[in-house]
């Protein structure tokens, strides 16, 4: 049995008994773990509400081969990012990011790029008014750092060149098709040429850049509906935080 020390980001919480928690992390060195931490929802436990979900930490966990459950040891708090968590919407936003990862990533893979990704979301939230193309950008770098970046410059089928025209996505095929392609998936979806521009420019930019993009109710209506039906595809799951987003005003 080892003892492994990371650091890590508390991406799923449930109860395990009265006394204590199943925790998701997402570490830097390990990817997704999932660990027990025994008596954490005690009054006098030695994690003093540490291990709350979306606390950046510093994990020390007994690491046991061939064990879907660790043991947490300990969890000494980095970041509980006060500011996001006094903000509903932000929040709401936060455990998307965090569920996303969780469905995305698959456990043992480290992927230090992704536990970024999700640092600069958190820090991101509280000082971004258009929160849901944040979200927006946070998809499309998680898809790309995860290998299912779509395709947005030309038809995935024929590969024409789509420049300033409306075309369809395929959430099967995993980009645009032309017109002319259009019956290789009956159930691709229409999407507006500027949208389709605004998709690629997002593809370009960092999040601390979402201030510079503007985005029409259209556009985000479009984008929200092409990325949420390619994530849906590639993780074959419900996102449980998408029905309280869409309660958001």
């Amino acid at each position: 049995m080892a003892v492994q020390k990371t650091e890590a980001i508390i991406i799923r919480s449930y109860p395990l008994s009265d006394s204590s928690k199943i925790l998701t992390f997402y570490t830097r060195e390990f990817g997704k773990v999932r660990a027990v931490a025994k008596g954490a929802k005690r009054a006098k436990s030695k994690f003093r509400g540490n291990v709350e979900l979306l606390n950046h930490g510093l994990l020390i966990f007994f690491e046991k081969p061939n064990r879907d459950l660790q043991n947490v040891n300990e969890f000494d708090l980095i970041d509980c990012f006060d500011q996001l968590k006094q903000d509903f919407d932000q929040t709401i936003y936060a455990c998307y990011c965090s569920e996303l990862v969780d469905a995305i990533e698959s456990e043992g893979g480290a992927n230090q790029d992704v536990f970024n990704l999700l640092i600069r979301a958190f820090k991101m939230l509280p000082c971004t008014k258009d929160i849901p193309l944040l979200a927006r950008i946070f998809e499309l770098c998680l898809l790309d750092k995860a290998g299912y970046m779509p395709i947005f410059s030309h038809c995935i089928v024929c590969s024409e060149l789509l420049v300033d025209v409306a075309a369809r996505f395929s959430d099967r095929l995993g980009g645009l098709i032309c017109w002319n392609c259009r019956g290789q998936d009956l159930h691709s979806v229409s999407i507006s040429s500027e949208s389709i521009e605004l998709l690629k420019t997002l593809q370009q930019i960092d999040m601390s850049s979402v201030s510079r993009v503007q985005a029409s109710q259209q556009n985000h209506q479009e984008l929200k509906m092409v990325l949420s039906s390619l994530i849906a595809c590639q993780t074959q799951r419900q996102i449980k935080s998408l029905k309280f987003i869409e309660n958001l005003k």
